[in-house]
């Protein structure tokens, strides 16, 4: 089938942010006398959020909830400073977009990242690529693995569900896409959780590297 829209989630997939996520780990560790975190630990947190990431900074486990979301705050405010550092694309990515806009193939992103970090690190990022649309939580109420985010794709850019795919490096990126009726592509280079495996997903497709992703571009 001629899939007709690509709709992207952005950290682990778009874009390797993990650098300064562990950058802003480690300020947090700092301030509170802990030593230098693990990159693949903090890595493999990304995708699951800042709660996820807080919580293995300070050794949160267990804690409460308010504990929890006052240090993801404060983790946050760190990452504002630093979220432009060392952020990069990953490899393949610019061949990607650049494929999709020379062949004229509606994209976007559909991301779990507050709009107040997305929209700058996308303009820093990926600015040259002329992004059609950026949906972040704040836009429709809700995060992933609910779908409203992907519908909300579908409607803007005037999309059918089962000529969409929704690629992403997390099973909730997996389920948001089945739950709006898309097409899924599981973003293996990604932020895999330690412990979880890509292929219980049950992803439609699977990509190792970026690259993997022009042969689903028609030409």
């Amino acid at each position: 089938m001629k899939i007709k829209l690509f709709a992207f989630d952005l950290d682990g997939t778009l874009l390797d942010t993990a650098p300064d996520f562990f950058k802003a780990v480690n300020i947090l560790r700092e301030k509170y006398s802990i030593g230098e975190a693990n990159y693949n630990e903090v890595r493999s947190r990304v995708s699951q959020g800042a709660a996820s990431l807080a919580s293995y900074a300070l050794n949160l486990e267990g804690k409460s909830t308010d504990d929890i979301e006052f240090h993801r705050q404060e983790l946050l405010e760190i990452y504002q400073v630093c979220c432009l550092d060392d952020t990069d694309l990953f490899e393949g990515i610019e061949e990607v977009l650049n494929k999709l806009n020379g062949e004229n193939i509606k994209w976007g992103i559909v991301t779990n990242k507050p709009r107040r970090f997305a929209e700058r690190i996308v303009q820093n990022k990926l600015g040259s690529f002329r992004t059609p649309f950026l949906i972040c939580p704040d836009d429709v109420g809700v995060r992933k693995p609910e779908p409203d985010g992907l519908i909300h794709a579908l409607d803007i850019s005037q999309s059918k569900s089962n000529e969409s795919i929704y690629i992403g490096d997390h099973k909730i990126d997996i389920t948001a896409g089945k739950r709006a009726g898309m097409i899924s592509g599981a973003a293996a280079y990604g932020y895999i959780p330690t412990g979880d495996k890509v292929e219980k997903w049950e992803s439609d497709y699977q990509f190792n590297t970026p690259l993997e992703i022009l042969n689903l571009i028609p030409k």
